[in-house]
């Protein structure tokens, strides 16, 4: 199936990621869906990576048609001019806002990075769980997912930062099989145009379908 364009022009094209795909080849992603060849070949002229997108999220993926756009975005994000927006499903109740500034590790120098994100509830069901927006005001590796485990609220189907018990009771009672994390919409600069752009990205239907399971569900919960 042809990649969900989401916004496409002469310099640079937004698509909306399938969970477990990857943006390029990793070590232990074998067999995975890789972006940048599949949508290299199906516009049919080379594609150039700007960020990335956990491998089982889904949503607003930005890519280059250019190595010099490239390096135009790369520079916004690390000036966090971009306005990222994710939703997510939690463990446990999140009755008010929330502004998680706390450091987060990362994987290559294994120093200490601040980090920033800004966390609003939307819904909570089962009074067990709570879908929420996250705001990631800084771009570290695993941000969104590493803040909600520290504030004892880990996203459901987490693999790394969750809780095993409640990702089975999902995936037995719901179908879930993966990480409940979309990014929803993303605000940036058009790198050649004198504009602001809003790329949004609708729940896709598996992950909306559990919430409307959750929602009706009468059984026990985790």
């Amino acid at each position: 199936m042809p990649l969900e364009l989401l916004h496409h022009d002469e310099h640079l094209v937004v698509v909306n990621k399938p969970p477990w795909s990857v943006v390029h080849p990793t070590r232990g992603a074998r067999g995975a869906q890789i972006l940048v060849k599949e949508l290299g070949e199906q516009l049919g002229r080379p594609i150039f990576p700007v960020h990335r997108l956990d491998r089982q999220a889904s949503g607003v993926l930005v890519f280059a048609c250019s190595s010099e756009v490239a390096a135009r975005l790369s520079e916004d994000i690390r000036e966090s001019r971009w306005e990222k927006r994710y939703l997510a499903l939690c463990r446990g109740v999140i009755p008010d806002s929330l502004r998680i500034d706390h450091p987060v590790r990362e994987a290559d120098t294994n120093q200490r990075r601040p980090a920033l994100t800004h966390i609003d509830p939307l819904e909570v069901f089962c009074e067990r769980y709570t879908l929420v927006h996250a705001e990631p005001r800084t771009g570290r590796r695993h941000q969104i997912r590493y803040h909600l485990k520290h504030v004892a609220h880990p996203i459901i189907g987490d693999s790394n930062y969750g809780q095993g018990k409640i990702n089975r009771f999902f995936h037995e009672t719901f179908d879930l099989e993966r990480m409940f994390l979309h990014a929803e919409r993303l605000r940036l600069d058009h790198p050649v145009e004198s504009r602001r752009m809003e790329i949004c990205c609708p729940l896709p239907a598996e992950l909306t379908r559990t919430l409307e399971q959750l929602a009706l569900h009468q059984g026990p919960v985790l």
